[in-house]
């Protein structure tokens, strides 16, 4: 079960991702020209339901991934396999997988301009309604040490995630033992409260035009920013790229989320009907008694879940790591669901309705929420003839419409993979 900050946060280490998937490209460590201070994170979501029948097979889109996305953004990016649900308009209760793509990338007009070309010609290409598209654009992204948190510290709670890239030049790679005693050795010790890590492959083109592949290790980490927390980012990056012979790890903190084990404290501010992202960590193991099953999850997921939040969610397995107050590594299983919806009071009660339920039916003593309201949704949809300029239609040419502007874009939600990943 999750136990409060300071007394060993459980966040787990991801090995799988949505419902089972795993994660398939990874993101490029050494390959960015760019000032990394001027990035932004965009994120989409790519249906694999073909309409009338099949699918967007793995095949399909890493020739799409290979031909049509990283052509257009070449210094690298990441993609997750998903399993996604929601109900459809009769209440059933519709499964599908996806692709989720997040990069970073400056935030510029041709950027957004690529974004959407790449949108339109997935939609165009494999007959979609639509791909959804959410920006972060209050991340801070180093590859260097000391000038990933710009603000004084303030004892809220940052998130960071370090890309840690496995090959050792000219000397094979890190290999999962190698990395798993870092990980004890060092940077458990320095945030025993507790982490997440994937495994991600990597993908970008280096000078010369080759498409080069890397695995690398993925670490999340929840912590209060203080000046020790900050400096423990700094000797990680340090250790690992003085211990494994690398030029750099990426680091992308995000200070603009709130974390609690207190639903009452998470949506502390009036409804704006903007957007709202959390995540919600829920532990499995029941003290005395066992643990939740998978089957016992995926009945509380579509029994208690989905008919609140139905345009949609995404549910990733992970495995906890911390240190007790024994020094003691304690591990434990989770199921993290992440959610997009609109910032309205029905929602919020929702969520406490949702934790409510879980921490009374499974002997749970809290589940932790990570929610982010910087957020920016929008659906890429396929591209209209500029001879038919209907007035009514030019608000969705603009291609951002606002999902909560009416029940249309509600159920492109819906179609679009509602699946979001938590880091």
């Amino acid at each position: 079960m999750a136990n409060v900050i300071g007394k060993n946060i459980f966040l787990g280490i991801a090995k799988t991702v949505a419902a089972g998937a795993a994660i398939s490209i990874g993101i490029s460590f050494n390959a960015v020209k760019v000032d990394a201070a001027s990035l932004i994170q965009e994120s989409l979501f790519f249906g694999r339901d073909i309409p009338g029948g099949g699918e967007v097979s793995d095949a399909d889109f890493q020739s799409f991934l290979n031909n049509v996305i990283t052509p257009r953004f070449p210094d690298g990016l990441t993609v997750f396999d998903a399993n996604g649900q929601y109900l459809d308009n009769s209440g059933t209760i519709i499964q599908e997988k996806f692709k989720y793509l997040t990069i970073f990338v400056e935030d510029t007009p041709q950027n957004k301009a690529l974004i959407n070309d790449i949108g339109q010609t997935y939609v165009q290409q494999f007959n979609q309604e639509s791909v959804l598209r959410v920006s972060d654009p209050e991340v801070n992204v180093s590859f260097g040490l000391g000038d990933l948190f710009n603000n004084p510290p303030t004892n809220k709670f940052i998130k960071t995630d370090l890309f840690f890239g496995r090959d050792i030049p000219g000397n094979g790679e890190v290999s999962d033992t190698d990395f798993k005693r870092f990980l004890n050795n060092i940077i458990t010790p320095l945030f025993p409260d507790g982490l997440t890590v994937f495994d991600a492959n990597g993908q970008y083109l280096n000078n010369s035009g080759t498409l080069i592949k890397e695995k690398s290790k993925n670490v999340f980490l929840l912590f209060e920013d203080t000046l020790e927390n900050e400096a423990s980012i700094d000797k990680i990056v340090n250790k690992y790229t003085q211990q494994f012979n690398q030029e750099s790890v990426l680091q992308v903190a995000n200070e603009g989320i709130k974390a609690s084990f207190d639903p009452r404290n998470i949506f502390d501010d009036p409804p704006t009907n903007d957007f709202i992202k959390t995540d919600l960590f829920f532990g499995r193991d029941i003290p005395g008694d066992g643990e939740v099953s998978d089957t016992d999850f995926q009945r509380f997921l579509n029994n208690i879940v989905t008919p609140r939040f139905p345009d949609g969610l995404t549910v990733f397995d992970a495995n906890g790591q911390y240190l007790d107050n024994s020094g003691t590594l304690i591990k434990e299983k989770s199921k993290n669901v992440s959610l997009l919806f609109e910032d309205t009071l029905q929602n919020k009660m929702s969520i406490y309705d949702v934790i409510n339920k879980y921490t009374q039916q499974f002997n749970q003593e809290s589940v932790l929420q990570v929610s982010d309201d910087n957020v920016n949704v929008s659906f890429i949809t396929a591209p209209k003839p500029i001879s038919v300029p209907e007035p009514a239609f030019a608000w969705g040419l603009v291609a951002l419409g606002v999902l909560g502007a009416g029940s249309t874009l509600k159920k492109k939600l819906s179609r679009s993979a509602q699946l979001k990943l938590t880091g």
